[in-house]
């Protein structure tokens, strides 16, 4: 009888060792899995003593079988504590994640909502407004000489809301990059960046451009992608103090990703900046807020931008995007149709 005991107590001992293990390194938190251990001793505890009042009722043979019994009490009643206590922390997990989800997603919604209200803020209110005061400005200077000192004053007005549309239009797009449920998709990044490189040109007669851009390269992005280059490229040549400012872009690639190198020569990025050149942070006197929209847009694709050298010599900035096939997977598995 008791090695009948001891046999029949054995695999609740083995299942509360290898319990305990398991649930060291579950997931669980330290509170629920104290509240398993908590569980496993009631049920111990309860078991071995419904079975020492059966013992005092049934008096066992002797004490060897008494302290089977209890020690079989004991293993199964803690055993069978365990498995209550554990899947009862899994549900109060389950339970708590789903609560931590609702609300993550109320927030979701809400930052939504926000982001919303103010991309319509800023283009109803200051970008109309913004438009007005140049619009008026500009008017009231083809009525004044350059003479005049009010012209002076009306130049400057000008300048300002100009600035200030520039401004508004850069954090609208900040807003709309930190939207969720991106879809994203194959952009051809050749044409990308053969545009942009166009439009440097137009805007800086004076600058020399070395642009080496391999034929049909493609990432995963969407329709704001120019912005990441044309603000690195733009950035090249309006921070740049040479006499002869030059840019060079280079693109390498890899069966996975797209590496693009905008380089200058101008007398690189002040160390104080450094840091939080692509933060939102006032420390950045000079650089304004278009490397923020850089790195958000990168990691808005999964990829990332850094500031890679930099020096008296020049900086150079490396933007890595994931790279994509050159049209949608379901689109190239649709089978060719046959001239007849």
């Amino acid at each position: 009888m008791y090695v009948v005991g001891f046999v029949t107590s054995l695999p609740g001992l083995v299942g509360l060792l290898g319990g305990g293990v398991y649930l060291s390194r579950s997931s669980l938190s330290g509170d629920q899995q104290y509240r398993v251990l908590k569980w496993s001793v009631a049920g111990g505890g309860g078991f071995l003593l419904v079975n020492t009042v059966l013992m005092l009722t049934m008096p066992p043979a002797n004490l060897l079988i008494a302290v089977g019994w209890g020690r079989w009490s004991l293993s199964i009643g803690a055993g069978c504590g365990f498995l209550i206590g554990y899947y009862e922390a899994r549900a109060v997990q389950r339970a708590v994640r789903a609560e931590r989800a609702s609300v993550q997603a109320r927030e979701s919604e809400e930052r939504r909502e926000m982001l919303d209200y103010l991309n319509s803020l800023l283009r109803h209110e200051v970008l109309n407004t913004a438009a007005v005061i140049s619009g008026y400005a500009g008017l009231l200077k083809q009525q004044s000489s350059e003479d005049d000192p009010v012209y002076e004053y009306l130049d400057i007005i000008d300048r300002q809301a100009t600035e200030l549309t520039g401004t508004t239009k850069d954090v609208r797009l900040l807003l709309q990059s930190l939207e969720e449920g991106t879809d994203l998709g194959p952009v051809n990044l050749t044409d990308v960046l053969a545009e942009e490189v166009d439009n440097l040109e137009d805007r800086y007669r004076n600058v020399e451009i070395d642009a080496k851009i391999p034929d049909d390269v493609y990432v995963t992005a969407d329709e704001l992608l120019p912005r990441i280059f044309s603000n690195l490229l733009n950035n090249a040549v309006e921070h740049n103090e040479s006499e002869q400012p030059r840019v060079s872009l280079s693109v390498s690639t890899t069966p996975d990703t797209v590496e693009v190198r905008v380089a200058d020569n101008g007398s690189g990025v002040p160390e104080t900046e450094r840091d939080v050149l692509f933060e939102t942070a006032t420390a950045k006197t000079d650089h304004g807020i278009g490397l923020t929209i850089v790195a958000r847009l990168a990691d808005r694709y999964g990829g990332d931008v850094e500031l890679s050298e930099t020096g008296s010599d020049g900086s150079v900035f490396a933007v890595t995007l994931p790279r994509a096939d050159s049209e949608p997977v379901e689109k190239r598995r649709q089978p060719q149709s046959v001239p007849t």
